[in-house]
């Protein structure tokens, strides 16, 4: 279970201290790319559809705050105040976009933030092992093909980063993506890690920005909502 370690105020007091600058270096972005990783452990039974209310349920017992914004670009911009892609597809890695994706019409969806505010996540549960596995192609591809542009930017200031792919050690996935992000905005340092695991059809994208915990909680989030959607 992942305990509170800060209050609102202080994220939103370190967000804008670690995201927000006064400078605006020139963007450099190196990418080691890599494939969703399949997990032969997961099941091979047939996905069926999860309700809104099994989603909500699984957020709370995770210590995630289900129904809180209207939109995932909504709950974004509440982690990271004025951050703007010039792709919006870039930030499919968040789930950003996947409720408004006309390939999840039928799915069951939810995203919230965690108690903390430490960390970001978005559910879907789609009932189609091909859907699923499109949402980890894309946030795939948005992680390769928008490495090595000048795409996100912060309250105005150019975004300075590294992108790295690595292999989570999360099991019962059937396919997994994991993505850590370094950069500066005006000298300060921030470091974002997120992953991205789909289970028959279901899938989560998790991202967290707080350095002192996501390293840890990250993969720990995300393995407690695997578990349950199992």
């Amino acid at each position: 279970m992942i305990a509170k370690t800060v209050t609102t105020a202080a994220v939103a007091g370190a967000l804008l201290i670690a995201l927000v600058g006064c400078s605006t270096p020139e963007t450099e972005t190196t990418v080691a790319t890599t494939t969703p990783t399949p997990d032969v452990s997961a099941t091979s039974e047939a996905p069926t559809i999860l309700t809104d209310a099994e989603l909500t349920t699984i957020f709370t017992g995770v210590q995630f705050v289900p129904g809180e914004y209207a939109s995932t670009g909504e709950l974004i911009d509440s982690i990271y105040p004025g951050l703007t892609a010039s792709d919006p597809s870039c930030l499919t890695p968040f789930g950003v976009g996947w409720d408004a994706d006309p390939a999840l019409s039928a799915a069951s969806l939810e995203f919230g933030t965690s108690n903390d505010r430490s960390m970001t996540t978005v559910v879907s549960s789609t009932g189609d092992v091909d859907v699923a596995s499109g949402l980890l192609a894309e946030a795939n591809d948005a992680l390769v093909r928008c490495a090595g542009a000048s795409i996100f930017t912060m309250q105005g200031q150019p975004v300075q980063t590294t992108v790295e792919q690595f292999t989570p050690t999360i099991t019962g996935t059937d396919e997994t993506l994991g993505w850590r992000v370094n950069g500066d905005v005006g000298g300060m340092a921030f470091t974002l890690v997120g992953l991205t695991a789909r289970v028959g059809g279901n899938v989560v994208a998790l991202v967290g920005w707080d350095p002192s915990t996501n390293e840890k909680n990250v993969p720990l989030a995300t393995q407690m909502i695997v578990d349950e959607l199992g």
